[in-house]
């Protein structure tokens, strides 16, 4: 079975991720705070994503119990290989969702399993050419990087994505890792479901000791370029409102292409270019003057006080 690689939480990642797999109409946002104000400016929210530091002893003591009567209704896979979590918890929203497009590749595949279990739908998943393949996509570049598999040790930074959804009226946590939906409440207000979200959210951080500050909320929202641009073709070319909607616009434009050069960035290998830089600088007797002054810096920092230590 191929590899997974991991992938970086980002939101101009994961939103290319999915347009990669045929996904249309929506787009990922960091969230900072869940106040109800800040939510409902981002629109209609599909889905929270939701990244953490995995701890074994915090997952064996939550005694939660499976939630029972959702597989006609809640799309939940078992999390089978290492690294797909990401993804999973993406599509883990996005399957769930009533309103997003997801393309003609992705809708059949959430046919053809509905009446998979959870096991066997973790399995096509993994076993999916398409989300596969727009997974490693984002693998890093590393020339360097040897073909013997080592495995996470005790001494380990891990981390875990997981989802929160509105199915049915109702509020699920969706972990890969488990053995099924966790069953949070009841969504009274659908338009604001992430109020009941957020002490759910801030009673997992509490577990925490205050040194940990490592978290990630994305949300899965509407695509605003979508929105604006329609909500522009609405109107008279002499509406008050056409300057700042198009003002916007521009900015959302801006941020996109933000997002594809960052995402060029992280795929492309800059190996070549650094060998010929170093070849040319040697070529030029520039090299070695270079490294000198490198290692003189990096002594006098450490004569200071200021080496390095190794982040765990």
């Amino acid at each position: 079975m191929t590899d997974w690689c991991t992938i970086e939480s980002d939101p101009g990642v994961f939103t290319e991720l999915v347009e990669t797999m045929g996904v249309k109409g929506v787009q990922f946002e960091e969230v900072y705070t869940l106040d109800s104000d800040s939510m409902q400016a981002l629109g209609e929210v599909h889905g929270l994503i939701f990244l953490f530091k995995w701890e074994q002893g915090l997952a064996q003591s939550d005694d939660r119990p499976v939630a029972s009567g959702y597989k006609d209704h809640v799309f939940f896979a078992k999390q089978v290989i290492t690294n797909a979590c990401a993804t999973q918890a993406i599509l883990s929203v996005l399957l769930n969702s009533e309103n997003v497009d997801l393309g003609d590749e992705l809708s059949g595949f959430k046919s053809f399993t509905k009446e998979f279990d959870a096991e066997t739908k973790g399995l096509a998943l993994s076993n999916s050419d398409l989300v596969r393949t727009a997974h490693n996509s984002f693998a890093a570049v590393n020339p360097f990087a040897s073909e013997e598999k080592r495995m996470a040790t005790k001494d380990d930074d891990l981390y875990h994505f997981i989802a929160y959804v509105p199915v049915g009226g109702k509020l699920y946590e969706l972990d890969g890792l488990k053995l099924g939906p966790i069953l949070l409440g009841e969504v009274v207000d659908r338009a604001n479901w992430t109020d009941a979200v957020q002490p759910h959210i801030a009673a997992r951080i509490e577990k925490y000791s205050a040194s940990e500050i490592r978290f990630n909320l994305m949300a899965v929202v509407a695509s605003r370029l979508d929105e604006m641009r329609a909500q522009i073709a609405s109107l008279p070319a002499d509406s008050a409102a056409l300057p700042d909607l198009e003002q916007q616009l521009r900015l959302e434009e801006q941020k996109r292409s933000r997002w594809k050069a960052e995402n060029l960035r992280r795929k492309h290998n800059y190996l070549p270019f650094l060998i010929n830089l170093l070849r040319e600088l040697a070529k030029k007797g520039q090299l070695l003057p270079l490294l000198d002054a490198a290692k003189e810096r990096a002594r006098a920092k450490a004569a200071a006080g200021g080496g390095l230590k190794r982040a765990r």
